[in-house]
């Protein structure tokens, strides 16, 4: 019975990711991150995001749109106004890099140390590849990498759900959680 069970459970999760689940891989936790810096960087109700590449092409201002609001509600912690065009009172010293379909060579570090220009995407492998990383200046806080076996569109929820598992990742409440150092891992939503 318990080897059923076992078989059972394998089969539903191979499915689960056939059918556009999204997997997280390469969660990243700096030793000297703490939960607080989402709050300092979220204090004023703005976090800057920046956002590069786009794996439907189009208006890419429309699809920054898409992707913040797919960020929104999706984390612990207070209310916040994930944009790519912050306040005045926003604190810009943090910020996320959101990079779909990155080269397989780029590291969170990259992310944080490079300027949104520098960074490439790397479209036409199978699925989409969704790799963020919470910088406080240059220094890489938190990193995740999501992926989906494919999607419609920026409004599609498969594509949403990355954005939002992703964001979910980038943030986690307690430092000691999920900690992984860059291996992959897949963690169940």
């Amino acid at each position: 019975m318990r080897t059923r069970c076992f078989f059972l459970a394998a089969l539903l999760a191979v499915a689960s990711c056939a059918s556009g689940e999204v997997r997280l891989t390469h969660q990243h936790i700096a030793s000297t991150y703490s939960p607080g810096e989402f709050s300092s960087a979220a204090a004023s109700g703005d976090l800057w995001v920046v956002i590069v590449g786009n794996p439907f092409g189009g208006d890419a201002a429309a699809f920054e749109t898409l992707v913040t609001d797919a960020m929104r509600g999706r984390h612990w912690g207070q209310a916040t106004g994930f944009t790519t065009t912050p306040g005045a009172d926003a604190q810009t010293r943090f910020r996320v890099v959101m990079l779909f379909d990155p080269p397989v060579s780029l590291n969170g570090t990259r992310l944080c140390r490079e300027a949104p220009s520098a960074l490439s995407s790397e479209p036409g492998g199978e699925g989409i590849i969704l790799f963020a990383a919470f910088c406080r200046g240059k220094r890489l806080r938190t990193q995740i990498k999501g992926w989906i076996a494919g999607a419609s569109g920026p409004g599609d929820s498969a594509f949403r759900d990355l954005v939002g598992q992703v964001t979910n990742g980038l943030f986690p409440p307690d430092r000691g959680l999920s900690r992984d150092r860059g291996s992959p891992v897949f963690i169940a939503p």
